[in-house]
């Protein structure tokens, strides 16, 4: 039988086990989840969907604070929503990198929703909406159904993480698109990350994508939401 030398085996192990690690290292992308900044929708409590709206002076602000929140990460990518209001945040927070409109990323339209106020003033419309958004399939009369969007983030998704194999990528799109790129990243039913997961305008989600390893996320807020500690 051929002779082992043990040291030299052990050796090769060793240097088999240094190349596993640094190759799982070299996997590791990490997808950060803005929502735009505000816009005046958003302070009179609107339901903006697909209007495209601008940022206001607040939004403006915020925009550029996430900027500073972020510095320091080197993001080989920007995506944002095609809608104005995402990619006006995006180009604040990241002015040295070029951001790239992904229309899969907008908010979708709401219909005869659509503008409609959610602080009460709209009472009657909004009781027929929150009836009707249960329903997953619905199209709110000319709009587009939850799980049609949620196909179309979905296959936005697969599209970042088949271009980004590693490294840092930054999404700047909605405060209803955000919950259905988690719900597609963690396999979650898209009407269920819909209801249950919010992200105001000033807060941020980092996934964590490494090779076979469960996704992992966390969550930046803001001093106004330190309930959710």
């Amino acid at each position: 039988m051929p002779t082992i030398n043990l040291k030299k085996l052990a050796g090769a192990l060793a240097l088999a086990a240094v190349a596993v690690v640094a190759h799982a290292e070299e996997a590791v992308l990490d997808i950060y989840l803005a929502r735009h900044g505000q816009t005046a929708w958003n302070l009179e409590k609107r339901l903006q969907g697909a209007t495209d709206n601008v940022l206001n002076e607040t939004g403006k602000g915020q925009a550029r604070q996430l900027g500073d929140t972020l510095k320091g990460v080197g993001f080989s990518a920007v995506y944002a929503s095609s809608l104005a209001r995402a990619r006006e945040t995006a180009t604040l927070a990241a002015p040295g990198v070029t951001h790239t409109p992904l229309p899969a990323l907008a908010e979708r339209s709401f219909g005869k929703f659509e503008g409609m106020f959610e602080d009460g003033r709209d009472a009657s419309l909004g009781a027929e909406f929150k009836a009707r958004a249960s329903n997953p399939d619905d199209t709110l009369d000319g709009g587009e159904s939850l799980n049609s969007q949620a196909r179309r983030v979905a296959q936005a998704v697969e599209q970042i993480r088949s271009t980004h194999k590693k490294g840092s990528v930054l999404v700047v799109s909605h405060g209803g698109v955000t919950p259905l790129i988690l719900a597609h990243l963690l396999q979650l039913p898209a009407s269920e990350a819909a209801t249950r997961v919010k992200q105001a305008n000033d807060e941020v989600y980092l996934v964590r994508i490494r090779g076979q390893q469960p996704v992992q996320t966390w969550k930046l807020i803001g001093k106004d939401a330190l309930e959710q500690l």
